[in-house]
């Protein structure tokens, strides 16, 4: 069922929970809802991952997380797996309707235990997703990558110096002492 068509039978029902049954919306959300409470696991994974890989995305060689685009889509994910209703091409939309209608947390807490579990997945692998945009990570790749280009930088000079002298190659452009750190610079990298 569509989500604006829910929300307006759910109006024009107009149910409440009274003193007679104090469980009146509940009922009413797990009929026309069919709520399940659980999901196997493997589901939750895949729909963790699903969501996780949807709203990250490489920003200058940083792993970033679009939060905000993670909530909805954790929601959209965890309402569709969880009962009958159907998201149109605009979730948020749909999600707006919902938290308007103030249904949204009244449908959540039908399946909550399974909610607050997805949610813990969802963050064990978020930060496993983003473990490689520690600090460590970060400079050991600079490192790396500076030691690589320091490498090449030295091989290529091997080639074109040959066995030459450093002085003959120079000339006058430097003093004694420079070319005497420079040679013995060059003769490390060998």
């Amino acid at each position: 069922m569509k989500i604006i068509e829910f929300v307006e039978n759910f109006k024009n029902a107009k149910v409440q929970n009274t003193k007679i049954n104090d469980h009146a919306v509940s009922d009413y959300l797990k009929k026309e809802l069919e709520i399940k409470t659980y999901l196997p696991f493997r589901l939750k994974r895949q729909i963790v991952e699903t969501v996780v890989n949807q709203n990250i995305e490489w920003v200058d060689g940083i792993k970033k997380n679009d939060a905000i685009n993670q909530y909805i889509s954790f929601v959209v994910a965890m309402i569709g797996a969880h009962t009958s209703l159907e998201f149109s091409d605009d979730p948020v939309e749909d999600y707006d309707i919902l938290a308007e209608s103030g249904l949204l947390p009244l449908i959540i807490a039908e399946f909550e235990p399974s909610y607050n579990e997805c949610d813990v997945l969802l963050k064990l692998a978020l930060a496993m997703e983003l473990e490689d945009n520690n600090t460590n990570v970060l400079i050991g790749r600079f490192l790396n990558d500076l030691s690589q280009n320091i490498d090449d930088i030295s091989e290529a000079l091997k080639n074109q110096l040959g066995n030459r002298k450093i002085s003959d190659i120079l000339g006058d452009i430097f003093k004694k002492e420079d070319l005497a750190k420079l040679s013995g610079f060059l003769d490390k990298l060998k």
